[in-house]
């Protein structure tokens, strides 16, 4: 009796959770991309000796532009670290694009709120899921193109 129960309740969670995976898809697709947020994990990267971590809030649709603030923090030398702004040319129908499953590149630009210097950035968004996907980041810097990879995804 214990394993028809085991079982049954087996089932129960994964129609469930594939239900909810479809009502989610749903949601997204009927979803205006002005509403949407781009969520980018924490990521970091090896440059020389020294561990770099990038870290970016939601990213939100301003215009045509998706907005975040960014911190860079850099292992073992803190002095190098920074905060700031970054502005990502990718307006909603980029992330029309993503929804749909296409790769879509972007460019952009971070500005450093300490010093006002500004980063290019070049990247290259790739869906795995209708919502979800792997995303390359890579910053222009003094001593060349730092590249992040990381994973994404898109909600409310």
């Amino acid at each position: 009796m214990k394993r028809k129960f085991t079982v049954f309740v087996f089932v129960l969670v994964f129609v469930s959770e594939s239900f909810s995976a479809q009502t989610s898809a749903l949601s997204l697709d009927k979803a205006e991309p002005n509403n949407l947020r781009v969520f980018v994990d924490p990521c970091s990267t090896w440059v020389s000796l020294d561990k770099v971590r990038l870290i970016l809030s939601p990213l939100t649709l301003k215009g045509k532009f998706y907005l975040a603030d960014y911190q860079i923090k850099v292992v073992p030398y803190f002095f190098k670290n920074e905060k700031g702004t970054m502005v990502l040319d990718a307006s909603g129908p980029m992330v029309r694009k993503l929804l749909k499953g296409t790769a879509v590149p972007f460019t952009g630009k971070a500005t450093n709120t300490k010093n006002g210097r500004i980063k290019v950035i070049v990247g290259k968004a790739t869906p795995s899921a209708n919502d979800r996907g792997s995303v390359t980041v890579s910053i222009a810097t003094e001593n060349g193109m730092v590249v992040f990879n990381s994973f994404y995804h898109i909600g409310k």
